[in-house]
């Protein structure tokens, strides 16, 4: 891969955690696919596939109905062709127990040309956010 096309990609990933975390989802929705999805674990209370141009700000609002005070903080980005590997840690405040969750997160942005066609999380501990949330027994 060229170093331009890594920069490219690198700066979209840094681009839609900027956007999403502002809430600017006309700017999102421009740099997904007509088929763009993601694709949350089936153990957590979000589960499920969402999908569409619309799919982030669905599963965002989904989301922070069982969070408060949620922040993302990105680390490494390894870029492929067609792909991008980002290293998150998830912080948030259950609105079911009041526990408040640190998490190592990566997310996999599945990219088709210049937009993204999709992205697959992978939560370290997706059980101890089902107890969190009150979907599994503390």
């Amino acid at each position: 891969m060229d170093m331009e096309r890594y920069a490219a990609i690198k700066a979209m990933v840094e681009r839609i955690y900027q956007l999403t975390g502002t809430g600017q989802w006309d700017a999102v929705e421009a740099m997904l696919t007509d088929d763009f999805a993601i694709r949350e674990a089936d153990s957590l209370p979000y589960a499920g596939t969402y999908g569409g141009k619309d799919a982030l700000q669905k599963l965002y609002m989904k989301v922070f109905a069982y969070w408060e005070d949620a922040s993302l903080e990105t680390g490494d980005i390894c870029v492929g062709e067609d792909h991008a590997i980002v290293l998150v840690k998830v912080t948030a405040t259950s609105r079911h127990s009041g526990e408040r969750l640190e998490m190592p997160l990566t997310e996999v942005f599945h990219i088709r040309g210049d937009r993204f066609s999709g992205i697959t999380p992978y939560y370290f501990d997706t059980a101890s956010i089902a107890r969190a949330t009150g979907l599994l027994p503390a």
